[in-house]
């Protein structure tokens, strides 16, 4: 019988490794930074987008706003809806936000299993569609941020820093709204 990865444990399938990767594309906006989160060379990032490209019949229009950028059809909105619903079943929640947040990190609950995603500074006003596209299940955000952000899921007080509050964003899924509440202890 298959063991079923838990959050401790969790690995992306290699065969869905590929779609992953043109999220970390939409995501980040460059093959090098896509690689870095995947932890492979930025050729080999390069050769595996060239091949699920052409293998599906994607196209890179880098003019699109996040989330249709590498590959603009349904289907893939379907194909990372499947991808996401693996990776949330172990537990991993899939989090973003400015580059700065990012050493705030380890104070999040030890319990907290979180793929973080840097997000470059072209990429944060499109918030509100980096969650409506599924490529990211929450953004963390300071209060100014949260204020200008005009989202319309409901935040949720994350007290890790003294430096004022932050706020998680979730997407209103369920199961990232419970994994979100289990993060807050």
């Amino acid at each position: 019988m298959p063991r079923h990865p838990t959050a401790d444990t969790y690995r992306i399938p290699e065969m869905l490794r590929d779609l992953v990767l043109v999220d970390m594309l939409e995501l980040t906006g460059s093959t090098q930074a896509a690689a870095e989160l995947l932890q492979v060379s930025q050729p080999t990032a390069s050769r595996r987008y060239r091949r699920v490209a052409n293998d599906l019949g994607l196209q890179a229009d880098r003019c699109l706003p996040p989330g249709r950028r590498y590959g603009d059809a349904p289907w893939l909105r379907l194909l990372r809806r499947g991808v996401n619903h693996h990776r949330l079943s172990s537990g991993v929640l899939r989090l973003g936000g400015a580059a700065e947040l990012e050493p705030l990190l380890p104070l999040l609950p030890p319990r907290a299993v979180v793929q973080w995603i840097r997000l470059p500074m072209r990429s944060l006003p499109h918030r509100q569609q980096l969650l409506e596209e599924e490529l990211l299940d929450g953004l963390v955000l300071r209060q100014d941020e949260l204020d200008s952000a005009h989202c319309s899921a409901a935040p949720m007080q994350l007290t890790l820093t003294s430096a004022g509050p932050l706020w998680l964003l979730c997407r209103p899924d369920p199961v990232v709204l419970a994994l979100a509440r289990q993060l807050l202890g």
